[in-house]
């Protein structure tokens, strides 16, 4: 069984226009061991509607080192009846590859095999998805490619 800790957001200012912005995590553990970090940005201002979201799966022990760990990049979209999850490449994003581990480009990320888990994200991270777009949506998640 799942269960999700949450981070108190962070707030900060867009640096390539000032508008305010808000950092949230979201730790994921499942069986009580740690299994994933959710990070999502979200700007607003002139931006476009989404969270810009970093979805880290791997070794989390202390020992492991962010080579024990791969990252996938995406972007939450929503409107009243679904939210959409896209898997984007590294440079469209705003996290870059560090402790979380390696930012996978989007060819890898969809060939591989952890792939499944991040879909399941959306249901994870609602939180997230509610505050990208202000909506209060119930829907079944639409996954894009």
């Amino acid at each position: 069984m799942d269960t999700i800790e949450f981070a108190d957001p962070v707030t900060g200012s867009c640096q390539c226009c000032g508008s305010p912005t808000i950092q949230l995590a979201r730790f994921d553990f499942r069986d009580g061991e740690p299994f994933a970090v959710y990070c999502a940005l979200l700007a607003h201002g002139p931006h476009e509607r989404r969270a810009d979201v970093v979805i880290s799966l791997g070794d989390r022990a202390e020992t492991a080192s962010s080579s024990d760990r791969v990252t996938f990049a995406c972007h939450l979209t929503a409107d009243q009846d679904s939210f959409n999850v896209g898997l984007v490449e590294p440079h469209q994003t705003s996290w870059t590859s560090c402790e979380l581990g390696r930012i996978l480009s989007r060819e890898e990320a969809l060939r591989h095999p952890w792939k499944q888990e991040i879909f399941k994200a959306p249901t994870s991270v609602a939180p997230v998805r509610t505050a990208a777009t202000g909506n209060h949506c119930q829907a079944t998640p639409r996954f894009t490619r």
